[in-house]
């Protein structure tokens, strides 16, 4: 379940597929700082890891140019939606509908 930490950001746990057309999703981490204009990702809860851990990935949120619902690209996975970034595709899946709001 998504929520708003102490300095006005958009947390919770999301599925990537990390390797494009892989089918593979793994479970992270994100926040969503538009104060920074950036998306990042981590293996876990930054306050879970050791202290100066690097995000696994990030994404300049001017970077992407669409999101969209990507059930029909990928049918197998439920509550799925695609973020164009450049060249890249980044299909991310959400635990229930209430999480993709």
């Amino acid at each position: 379940m998504p929520y708003v930490d102490r300095q006005n950001r958009i947390c919770g746990f999301l599925d990537i597929e990390e390797n494009e057309n892989s089918g593979k999703f793994l479970r992270r981490y994100f926040i969503l700082d538009t104060k920074e204009d950036n998306l990042v990702w981590y293996m876990d809860n930054p306050q879970n890891l050791p202290s100066g851990s690097p995000p696994v990935g990030s994404i300049k949120l001017t970077y992407i140019s669409k999101v969209s619902d990507a059930t029909k690209l990928r049918p197998k996975a439920e509550f799925c939606f695609v973020m164009n970034a450049g060249m890249r595709k980044y299909f991310l899946q959400a635990n229930d509908q209430q999480d993709l709001v």
